[in-house]
Formats: C-alpha cells, structure tokens, sequence
C-alpha cells in the first residue's frame, strides 16, 4: 500500500490515465485486504466453534448437571488438550490411578450376568 501511494505522488498530475490506473489498483489492493482480514476472522471464529463443539460431543455420555458442562465446554481454549487446565479440578482418582470425570448420578451394584430365559408363552 504505501509503495501505491508512494508511486502516485511520484507520478506528474498532468498523466491522468496512470493515476486513474493506480486508484483502481489500491482499490483493489484494499479490497483483497479486507478480504483476508474477514477471512482469517471467519476461520478463527469457526475453529472456537469446532472446539466448542467437540467439547460437547466429549461431555455429552457424562451423567452430570449440565451446569458443569457449560463450565467445561465454554472453559477459555488454552492448550493443545481438549480441555487444557480447566478438567483437572473436576477429575478423580480411581484405585488404579487413573482420572475420571465423576458421576453425579450413583449407580447401583451391578447386576449379576443372568442368562436368556425361555418366556412361559408357547404358541399352539
């Protein structure tokens, strides 16, 4: 842009052709300008969306008040991680040591494996 602005004040008034050029030219120049700016704007904006969406999809299996997941899916984007810092404080540690995201809602003992029973219904 300014080597356009430069070249037209060097140009003499008396050619008006080359300044009617040079103004089309740093139109244009402008215009691809504003439309790089909106487009890495736009691609911005929409890989906040992409992660704000992936975190959904990850939080979507875990039973828990949907208040948590807000906080976790609209938790600022800070590393390379899904999630970054902000699941840590929410993680527990099993017996094997492994981190997992409590459930709110208790569950029962599980049920021992029962196998497949013919039903009374016979037909005729």
């Amino acid at each position: 842009m300014r080597w356009l602005r430069h070249l037209t004040k060097s140009i003499p008034h008396s050619n008006i052709r080359a300044h009617q050029d040079l103004a089309k030219v740093v139109a244009a120049v402008e215009f691809a300008a504003d439309a790089t700016f909106n487009s890495v704007k736009f691609s911005a904006r929409s890989m906040a969306s992409q992660v704000a969406a992936r975190r959904l999809l990850w939080l979507r299996s875990w039973q828990a008040d949907v208040k948590h997941k807000w906080k976790l899916a609209s938790s600022p984007i800070s590393s390379k991680k899904l999630f970054g810092a902000a699941l840590d404080p929410l993680l527990i540690e099993t017996r094997s040591k492994k981190k997992i995201l409590p459930s709110l809602l208790r569950r029962s003992e599980p049920r021992p494996f029962q196998p497949f029973r013919r039903s009374s219904f016979r037909p005729y």
